[in-house]
């Protein structure tokens, strides 16, 4: 079985590490769905914990080493989504 069926993984779901290993083994081949994740959300899976769990720089940079990067494809998808200002323009706090 091979889906074409597009999802964008948020940083909610790629910190807690058994989530995301659970979602991205899913998007592999033969996948259920394709995996899109864009920078900014890379970059707040990478801040979050340093900023939030006092993690150290070095461990939190390894995962998007490990694999985690995103790919040119990826960001062009998230950004044709959000055309005017990319993926990172749609966030919204919880307070709006």
């Amino acid at each position: 079985m091979r889906a074409d069926c597009r999802a964008v993984l948020d940083a909610c779901v790629l910190i807690p590490m058994p989530l995301a290993d659970t979602l991205l083994r899913m998007a592999e081949a033969p996948r259920l769905y394709l995996s899109r994740r864009s920078q900014s959300i890379m970059d707040e899976i990478t801040r979050n914990p340093i900023e939030k769990w006092d993690m150290p720089a070095g461990k939190a940079r390894r995962r998007e080493e490990a694999g985690f990067a995103v790919t040119t494809e990826a960001r062009r998808n998230c950004d044709a989504i959000f055309p005017k200002r990319g993926w990172a323009g749609s966030s919204r706090s919880s307070t709006e």
